[in-house]
């Protein structure tokens, strides 16, 4: 039976489901390079508004994975002005390893596209090593944007996808 899995804006969560959210875990080296649910919701509750915003991923009830959406001029300076940055992707540590990542990307895209339907591509870096998350936003059709270059933590791509109606490739 297919897996019941929703987007939500975190700011129509409960003090309840955020705490829960919270006390989710990825691995230490995910964390290193993308935070943890934490400090993803801290980020959140320092003031995401108009420009950037929370969601959070659940299957039925449970929570699942978060993500931050950001466009300029919260976005960083290297996401076009008619772009959207992702930042934070992650999915917790129980949920990984079944093809939920490709599901809540997906969802992603189809927020952005109904919430942000003048934004024409989604622009997002990752580490180069991250073959897991690669795969997953390759697979929708995401696109080196230039060279492989030297981030915070290592060498790291940057990845884009043109959003215009139709071009959306749904992995197998």
């Amino acid at each position: 039976m297919p897996l019941n899995i929703r987007m939500k804006d975190c700011a129509d969560l409960t003090s309840t489901d955020l705490a829960e959210i919270a006390r989710l875990q990825v691995t230490l080296e995910q964390a290193e390079f993308g935070g943890s649910f934490a400090d993803s919701l801290s980020q959140f509750h320092a003031g995401i508004g108009r420009n950037a915003r929370c969601f959070a991923f659940f299957c039925d009830s449970d929570p699942i994975g978060i993500v931050i959406l950001k466009v300029p001029p919260a976005a960083p300076d290297w996401v076009g002005l008619n772009a959207i940055s992702l930042h934070g992707f992650k999915i917790a540590k129980p949920w990984q390893g079944k093809g939920l990542g490709k599901r809540c990307f997906g969802l992603c895209v189809d927020r952005i596209r109904s919430e942000w339907p003048d934004v024409e591509r989604l622009q997002l870096a990752v580490d180069a090593e991250n073959v897991t998350a690669l795969s997953v936003y390759r697979s929708y059709g995401m696109t080196d944007s230039g060279p492989v270059f030297d981030g915070r933590l290592g060498k790291e791509h940057r990845l884009e996808l043109p959003l215009y109606r139709g071009t959306l490739r749904r992995p197998p």
